[in-house]
C-alpha cells in the first residue's frame, strides 16, 4: 500500500522544531508550517480547527491535519496533562514525534518493568496490536501518524466522546473534519 506521508520526513521536522527554544504555540506553528511545506497538496498551514478529543480517558485537543482511508496526521497536545489508555489498534501501526513536554508510557503486555519517557525531540511507535497505557504532563505536544486503516479507529477514538462525557460537540468537528480530509485526499 502507498503512503503520502513520509515518518523519516516527521522526525525531521520534529527535531528542526525542538531545535529551537519556542514556546508551546510557536512550536505548533512551525511544525504545521514545515509539514505544509513538505507536503503542499495534503496541509494547509493557515487552517487550524481545535478539537477536543477524549479517548481512553485521555484528554486533549487536536488539529487534524490530514486523513484518508490509510493514514492521518494530527497534532496532539494536552495543555492541563492527562492520562489514560492508548487503545489497542490491530490495523494501524502510530508515531509520535515528541515537541514539547513529557511523555511516560508502559506496554500492558510485555516484560517492561520500568516506564518509557519521552521528550522534545523523541519518537514513540506503537506497533499493530501493542496497548499502552499513558501519562501525559501538562504543556506535552506531539505530531501523531497513524498508518493502516484508520477507519478501524474510529470506535475508540469516538467512543468516550459519544458514550462517558457526550460530547456531542467535539464529535461533530471530528467527523466534520475527518470528512473533509478523505475529500482533500481524493484531489491530493
Amino acid at each position: 500500500m502507498k503512503y503520502k506521508i513520509s515518518t523519516d520526513v516527521l522526525e525531521q521536522v520534529a527535531q528542526e522544531v525542538t531545535a529551537k527554544n519556542l514556546t508551546a504555540e510557536e512550536s505548533i506553528q512551525l511544525a504545521q508550517n514545515l509539514l505544509a511545506e513538505h507536503y503542499p497538496k495534503l496541509i494547509n498551514p493557515k487552517r487550524r480547527v481545535w478539537i477536543g478529543s477524549r479517548a481512553g480517558g485521555i484528554l486533549g485537543k487536536m488539529i487534524l491535519l490530514h486523513a484518508s482511508f490509510n493514514e492521518y496526521l494530527i497534532i496532539f497536545g494536552c495543555p492541563a496533562g492527562s492520562n489514560g489508555f492508548s487503545g489497542r489498534y490491530n490495523f494501524m501501526e502510530i508515531w509520535d514525534f515528541f515537541l514539547t513536554g513529557e511523555t511516560i508510557t508502559c506496554d500492558l503486555e510485555n516484560n517492561q518493568t520500568e516506564a518509557m519517557r519521552y521528550q522534545p525531540g523523541d519518537v514513540g511507535y506503537m506497533a499493530k496490536g501493542d496497548a499502552l497505557t499513558c501519562e501525559i504532563k501538562a504543556g506535552s505536544w506531539m505530531i501523531e501518524y497513524g498508518r493502516g486503516a484508520v477507519i478501524t479507529a474510529l470506535p475508540f477514538a469516538l467512543a468516550d466522546s459519544i458514550i462517558s462525557s457526550v460530547e456531542l460537540r467535539s464529535l461533530w468537528l471530528t467527523v466534520k473534519e475527518y470528512t473533509l480530509c478523505i475529500l482533500k485526499s481524493f484531489r491530493a
